[in-house]
């Protein structure tokens, strides 16, 4: 049978679709209280509109300095034997420049199967391979690991686990105490936003004090 963490690992890869939501719409306009309201929001729609409009046209833009300066860092790259040296800037003769950026995230995005199949066509097996690490976090399903009884059999195992590793030489003191990674945070409980009527009854004033004494932690903003 497969183990707990090889199955967690496994489960992870599997694509889990999400459930339709559900919506809740106010219609405003109806009267003169929510007039000023929908005329708002018809300005937020066309200024939206406008918004995206020039986003597009803006990357159509970018898109033909972006290829110039995407020759130019590898040209620049293969000639220095080393990284351009940043900022790196495209200027023209008035003195006029964009910044052209470029950032290792490398850890952040997982290579896809293709790509990997590209990069061993490229630069052959081994040598792909070897740029390549696989990477599993593993963690505890907070609302398992809350039931009756279960974190403290969790930490039993665990710590005769560790006990037998260090007792075998597989790990010494320092390794054992560093094997489980922890950091620690107060939050609110998942849930909370969802019993907000609970919590402050229908006082409307109560609702928005909590709200705003929560700040980010539940997050309020408009968008189109």
């Amino acid at each position: 049978m497969a183990g707990l963490f090889a199955k967690a690992a496994q489960k992870a890869k599997e694509t889990v679709k999400d459930a339709k939501k559900k919506a809740t719409a106010w219609t405003v306009g109806a009267n003169s209280e929510t007039e000023a309201v929908s005329k708002a929001i018809k300005e937020l729609v066309s200024l939206e509109a406008q918004s995206k409009a020039i986003e597009a046209k803006m990357s159509v833009i970018k898109g033909s300095v972006k290829r110039y300066s995407d020759e130019m860092f590898v040209r620049d790259y293969a000639a220095r034997g080393s990284m351009p040296e940043t900022p790196m800037t495209v200027q023209n003769p008035d003195g006029e420049k964009v910044t052209y950026v470029v950032q290792d995230r490398g850890k952040q995005y997982a290579v896809k199967p293709d790509q990997q199949e590209a990069l061993a066509d490229l630069l052959g097996e081994d040598a792909a391979k070897n740029l390549l690490t696989d990477t599993v976090s593993f963690g505890f399903n907070d609302a398992i690991l809350g039931l009756p009884g279960v974190q403290e059999a969790v930490e039993t195992a665990l710590g005769e686990a560790i006990s037998g590793m260090v007792g075998v030489g597989m790990l010494d003191g320092d390794q054992a105490e560093l094997l489980l990674s922890v950091s620690s945070k107060t939050t609110f409980r998942s849930g909370t936003l969802d019993q907000l009527v609970q919590i402050c009854g229908r006082d409307t004033s109560r609702m928005k004090q909590f709200l705003e004494i929560a700040q980010s932690s539940f997050t309020r903003y408009v968008k189109c």
